[in-house]
């Protein structure tokens, strides 16, 4: 009977440790890809919005160049492009340090800062051109920051 009883015991102690053991693991794989999906979700809005910042600066520096003029219909839309795109791409910039990769940071800082150019059709040309840059430098960091790995559950098979 006491035999019986100690190998009841024995088993219930296994039970609770396997079951303790797999909710953590659970618990940490979880957690993880939640993380993951949290960061899936500011790269794939920061790209939109940075895409959107391009179409707008190119619109807009080509027709200077070509020394056209933009329908107002078509400024206005192009304006909806930026009053939509730029205040999430500052946010982005506020708390990339939380959301991405150290490179996609940077490249967000860089496209917030203010430079000072003589001329408007300068003013377009230098911030097409980092929106450019920023843009391609969030592609790459996604590419790398959002590999899937496998969990640790996978790691162990």
């Amino acid at each position: 009977m006491i035999d019986s009883a100690l190998e009841l015991l024995k088993l219930a102690g296994v039970g609770i440790l396997a079951g303790l053991f797999s909710s953590v693991l659970a618990n940490r794989d979880h957690r993880e890809r939640k993380w993951w999906e949290m960061r899936v979700s500011a790269y794939q809005n920061a790209i939109e919005a940075l895409s959107d910042l391009v179409y707008y600066y190119d619109k807009h520096f080509k027709a200077e160049i070509e020394y056209r003029e933009l329908s107002e219909e078509f400024r206005q839309q192009l304006d909806a492009y930026w009053e939509q795109s730029f205040p999430k791409v500052r946010k982005y910039a506020d708390s990339g340090a939380f959301l991405f990769s150290e490179a996609a940071n940077t490249a967000l800082r860089e496209l917030m800062k203010d430079d000072v150019e003589p001329s408007y059709v300068e003013h377009l040309d230098n911030n097409l051109a980092k929106a450019r840059k920023c843009l391609n430098r969030l592609v790459e960091s996604s590419k790398n920051d959002l590999k899937l790995k496998p969990s640790l559950l996978e790691r162990l098979w």
